[in-house]
């Protein structure tokens, strides 16, 4: 099984040998295609080619590239590779506006729980506790909003930032990891043959991805409780930091090995995204929002 994170933060050049990604910079490193699980390009001075492209999506190996400021811009994703893909397609079309929104709500009372979880870990009990009850009451289709009341709550007392505007390094941090999760997503939406498009409640017509910040929402809790617990103490009385160091970065990446819970047993960030959207198929299939299973957060204390 494909397990590493390959971060390429310097000038080099990428070529094929034997199915091994062959990088070359002061010296050559060789790693087999069906070791990795993604390709970071973090470097405008990379050359890399479209038979190496061809090759990582034939081994379904995601890829980001990378800004100028060290984020995540660009998904590379396997194509055509699922054998049921016509027919997830067809239901996911097929998808009513009860089902849509019951899946919604589900969707953002599993994010609230896990706010409430982050809270709490942090020793913000009272606040915690109002989150559990915005979660109890969310409606069909989230039609009061709770979401929004959540978040402003949630990020207040979490980071002293309610719209998360604020050019600090955190929001960088937070972003990152958000984007590398949502590229792991991607993939496996896509490797199923669903449509990114369409989603069950995001619809941007500019959005080719729209399904996957849907699905998203629960696994945003996990990255900000990676956060504060890896990168955060690094960090302490940098008031005026507004950027990521590339040890941040590094660490970051490593967030597809945090662990969650779901259905009372451990798994990586990785396998997770893997779950949800295979339990989302079985949802829309059986047309029963309930089926849908998400992750929460694993609480240590």
């Amino acid at each position: 099984m494909a397990w590493r994170v390959v971060v390429i933060e310097n000038p080099a050049k990428l070529s094929l040998k034997d199915n091994k990604i062959v990088i070359k910079q002061d010296d050559e490193v060789l790693l087999p295609l069906e070791d990795i699980d993604s390709l970071v390009v973090d470097n405008q001075q990379i050359i890399l080619t479209a038979r190496i492209l061809s090759a990582m999506s034939e081994f379904g190996i995601n890829v980001l590239i990378c800004d100028n400021k060290h984020l995540p811009s660009t998904i590379i994703l396997p194509h055509g590779r699922a054998s049921r893909g016509s027919k997830n397609a067809r239901q996911q079309l097929s998808m009513g506006e009860a089902l849509r929104k019951q899946l919604w709500r589900k969707n953002i009372i599993w994010k609230i729980k896990n706010q409430a979880i982050v809270l709490r870990k942090n020793n913000f009990a009272i606040e915690s506790d109002k989150l559990e009850k915005l979660a109890a009451t969310v409606r069909s289709g989230d039609v009061g909003n709770n979401e929004a009341t959540a978040a402003r709550l949630y990020f207040d007392t979490l980071l002293g930032d309610t719209t998360r505007r604020t050019p600090m390094w955190y929001n960088s941090a937070l972003n990152y990891g958000y984007a590398i999760v949502r590229g792991s997503l991607a993939r496996a939406i896509a490797a199923r043959g669903l449509i990114t498009e369409i989603g069950i409640n995001h619809h941007s017509e500019l959005n080719q991805y729209n399904l996957v910040d849907d699905l998203i929402e629960s696994f945003r809790p996990l990255v900000d409780d990676y956060i504060v617990e890896k990168v955060a103490p690094f960090h302490i009385g940098d008031e005026y930091d507004s950027s990521l160091k590339v040890e941040d970065r590094h660490s970051i990446i490593d967030v597809m090995n945090q662990y969650g819970i779901m259905i009372d047993r451990r798994y990586t960030i990785k396998h997770l995204t893997d779950m949800v959207v295979e339990s989302f198929i079985e949802a829309i299939m059986s047309d029963d929002a309930e089926i849908l299973t998400l992750p929460s957060i694993e609480n240590r204390e």
